[in-house]
């Protein structure tokens, strides 16, 4: 199994690029939606452009906890951390991408554009084979009688 730095993980992340963002809301019921990753900063925040009037604002401004789930073709990546709302109209200008510049009249200076900053606890990953792979393994485990390796797997501090 190879073990990912916390560089390498945040690279995975930033190339998959849209996550699934969970937060909890006001009835402690998990909601989740999906969102794109504007920026990732040295200390591994990431950042993520939302409307004001969104109720993940109002879930983050309450629990603050969520969890961000990455997917691409053989990568599973789980993030857990803690939000917050940022209205900074300098970090939005500086942090203007094209999703900003989509969703938003005035791009990153609109009134209405907020940021979410996800300050990262830890991360988990699951990396597999493809189908073709993963399939002969399973079927090679039932004739052996053993677990099949299915892929590298791992926790992170971020």
């Amino acid at each position: 199994m190879t073990e990912l730095s916390a560089q390498e993980l945040i690279s995975r992340i930033d190339d998959i690029g849209t996550c699934m963002f969970t937060t909890v809301d006001s009835s402690k019921r998990l909601v989740s939606r999906p969102m794109s990753v504007s920026h990732i900063d040295e200390q591994h925040r990431l950042w993520f452009f939302s409307p004001a009037e969104s109720e993940k604002i109002d879930d983050v401004l309450g629990d603050g906890h969520v969890n961000l789930a990455f997917v691409a073709d053989k990568t599973w990546i789980s993030v857990t951390g803690v939000a917050q709302v940022v209205d900074d109209a300098h970090k939005k200008q500086q942090l203007e991408d094209l999703g900003a510049k989509a969703y938003f009249a005035k791009g990153g200076e609109d009134s209405e554009a907020l940021l979410i900053s996800v300050d990262p606890d830890t991360a988990q990953y699951w990396e597999g084979p493809g189908k073709a792979v993963a399939l002969v393994k399973l079927v090679a485990s039932t004739v052996t009688d053993s677990a099949p390796a299915m892929g590298d797997k791992g926790r992170v501090e971020l």
